[in-house]
């Protein structure tokens, strides 16, 4: 998603930013910036993360403005990193694009918003639900909050996103179908492979940097 200064209504831009600024400012409350403090392996991914993010998110496709096509991958986040960190990683990555001129400045927090409160916030509901009604087995784990969750927080934003634009006038609603919404089934398959695929690596190699992930828990006798 790229938005150009002038593409939505300025409420838009506001509340998009009024909306940013204290999920950012609540983030930073929530870290654990102590022990973040004393484990260098902790700051160095959260800062490569981070760096990945900018460069990682200039991959997308789209036809015109504001109804890009790109990966998020902010359901992998916030199981890796929890959703603190994830919701400043993605803060630090679009803040990054913004210095590169890839998103406006005015935009940023609408983009913010849709792009990485919204996965966040449902990514972390849905691993919250599964773990407290669903069996503690490491497959429900992989295929329901990875790779399940990855194509329903796409889902999510491609719709919201849809929702917005329509609702606002910027595009009709045939043009935001033809050259959006209807492109819906080809973004949900890749978005949850990615995050499967990098939580499913992750688990098979190195577990214990899943912080939404406790063995002792899912491999009990």
């Amino acid at each position: 998603m790229s938005l150009a200064a002038d593409l939505l209504p300025l409420w838009l831009y506001v509340f998009g930013w009024l909306l940013a600024v204290p999920a950012l400012g609540y983030a930073l409350l929530r870290v654990n910036w102590l022990q973040l403090r004393h484990n260098r392996k902790a700051q160095h991914m959260f800062f490569a993360i981070s760096l990945g993010l900018v460069l990682f998110w200039q991959i997308r496709a789209g036809l015109s403005p504001g109804m890009g096509i790109r990966f998020m991958a902010m359901t992998a986040l916030t199981l890796l990193m929890g959703w603190p960190l994830a919701l400043l990683a993605g803060g630090f990555g679009l803040l990054g694009l913004c210095l590169l001129g890839v998103e406006s400045w005015q935009g940023a927090g609408v983009v913010y918003c849709l792009t990485v409160l919204l996965p966040v916030a449902l990514s972390f509901a849905v691993l919250y639900w599964v773990q407290r009604k669903l069996p503690h087995n490491p497959f429900i784990y992989l295929f329901v909050c990875a790779f399940f969750n990855g194509a329903l927080c796409m889902f999510a934003v491609a719709s919201a996103t849809a929702l917005m634009l329509g609702l606002s006038g910027v595009y009709s609603w045939e043009l935001v179908y033809e050259q959006y919404y209807q492109y819906l089934p080809l973004m949900l398959f890749p978005e949850a492979f990615v995050n499967g695929a990098l939580i499913s690596t992750v688990f098979g190699t190195v577990p214990h940097w899943l912080s939404s992930f406790d063995q002792d828990t899912y491999f009990r006798d």
